[in-house]
């Protein structure tokens, strides 16, 4: 079964992973974070970037801009699982409050797919091919 997002994984000799999506375009992955982000990294890196850019999309459309935009994810590993994921939004102090929750509720409550999917428990299988 193939859904309308594929990525293709080849696990290399040194233990790090190829990660390429149908553009071609390549992503080294290191279990140890030290030759490129580790898996984990990668679902905070996804969560902030997904985060990031709908931000900053919204608050242009409101005609706030509050680039550049910087961003924090932090979270908790244990027992095997993360326990909690931060997204921490740094805004220019001249940026409109109002504009900036409205962003924030609805990047984290209706628009990043990312954080939608985390927080929603998304089923995952694993099959042998």
């Amino acid at each position: 079964m193939k859904g309308n997002r594929h990525l293709r994984m080849t696990v290399n000799p040194d233990d790090t992973v190829t990660v390429t999506n149908k553009h071609g375009t390549e992503l080294l992955v290191d279990i140890d974070g030290e030759r490129g982000l580790s898996p984990l990294e990668l679902l905070l890196a996804a969560l902030g970037a997904c985060s990031a850019v709908d931000f900053a999309i919204l608050m242009r459309k409101q005609r706030d801009p509050v680039e550049p935009l910087h961003l924090e994810v932090d979270g908790d590993k244990e027992d095997q699982r993360m326990q909690w994921l931060r997204v921490t939004y740094h805004v220019h102090e001249g940026a409109d409050e109002t504009k900036v929750e409205r962003s924030r509720s609805k990047v984290a409550n209706d628009l990043c797919t990312v954080s939608r999917t985390i927080a929603s428990g998304t089923p995952v299988d694993h099959v042998i091919a």
